[in-house]
């Protein structure tokens, strides 16, 4: 009798068990992918090899790329910039971040049509850049190390208003898909919703993780918070009590498909990501196939995924 339910227990746990998916497709860049975006059809690679690298993800072939000039590291010795984020507006500009040198930044406005590369901000303007995203054709989200945000617009090159959130470090930053609002994270743990056409704080988001934030996205009103307390957070903006999902390692990437009803995240040290049923709250599949720290998911819908690590491999991945 006890072997007959140790056995029924066991076959239950298998029917009950996420479902294992590999990866559908593959796409592979030069150097290790920093940022990336999709817009469509179009994916575009930050890498840390000088290098921004646009591709057609579902035929996965080359577009175009972008070569950015050598600088030098401390030594003096020549080296290929990194490529910090990329975002693109309905135009199809890009606004494209990259390394200097003596560890500065520069922001750049590309138009793909004209191939005209203009710079927008550089060390001249004494702002430590960590991230920028186009609020509209007109204007740039820009976020620094030390926590401030700033509304960015490119015809005056002027900043509309400036915000210092916090006095813990900056960590990430992703707009609503009406990109009326902003959900900024830090150190802290904590993620503040901002309004992106005046600045103000509109809310705060505390209570999940306590620690470091690595990642955040914006869906349907809900937050992902992915924290290096090893723990992804699920908020809802019109509910206090956050969902707490418990991992088996730092979480450094996650994402929402569009309705906010499957979160996935990296779920353990051999870089699986796990995509849970945020109405359940069980997991319903287990991507095995990364191979290194992941930095980016983006859900295209909720069958298809995009994944990219710390390496030079972008996963395409397609859920039953």
């Amino acid at each position: 009798m006890i072997r007959f339910v140790i056995a029924l227990l066991s076959l239950l746990s298998i029917s009950t068990a996420a479902v294992t998916v590999e990866p559908a497709h593959r796409i592979d860049v030069e150097g290790n992918v920093v940022d990336m975006i999709v817009k469509g059809d179009t994916l575009y690679a930050a890498t840390d090899a000088g290098k921004l690298e646009v591709y057609d993800w579902r035929k996965r072939t080359p577009l175009y790329e972008i070569a950015f000039e050598t600088i030098h590291d401390f030594m003096g010795d020549p080296m290929k910039p990194k490529v910090f984020c990329v975002d693109a507006d309905s135009r199809g500009r890009l606004a494209i971040m990259v390394q200097d040198e003596e560890g500065e930044r520069i922001l750049y406005l590309y138009d793909p049509e004209t191939k005209k590369r203009t710079r927008l901000l550089d060390k001249k303007d004494h702002i430590q850049m960590r991230e920028a995203r186009f609020i509209d054709d007109g204007h740039l989200l820009i976020a620094t190390m030390s926590n401030e945000l700033m509304l960015f617009e490119i015809a005056s090159h002027t900043f509309k208003w400036r915000n210092k959130l916090s006095l813990s470090t900056f960590s990430d930053f992703q707009l609503s898909e009406d990109r009326t609002k902003a959900a900024s994270t830090c150190e802290s743990g904590i993620v503040y919703i901002v309004d992106t056409q005046s600045g103000k704080i509109l809310k705060k988001l505390e209570g999940g993780n306590k620690d470091n934030v690595f990642k955040v996205d914006f869906k349907n009103y809900h937050v992902l918070a992915c924290g290096q307390d090893r723990k992804a957070v699920l908020y809802s903006l019109g509910h206090a009590k956050p969902v707490i999902f418990e991992t088996k390692f730092l979480v450094y990437a996650g994402a929402l498909d569009k309705k906010a009803r499957l979160s996935a995240f990296q779920y353990d040290e051999a870089n699986d990501i796990a995509i849970f049923d945020n109405r359940t709250k069980s997991m319903r599949y287990l991507l095995k196939g990364q191979q290194s720290v992941l930095n980016n998911i983006y859900f295209i819908d909720d069958k298809t995924l995009i994944s990219s690590s710390d390496d030079s491999h972008i996963m395409i991945w397609r859920i039953p």
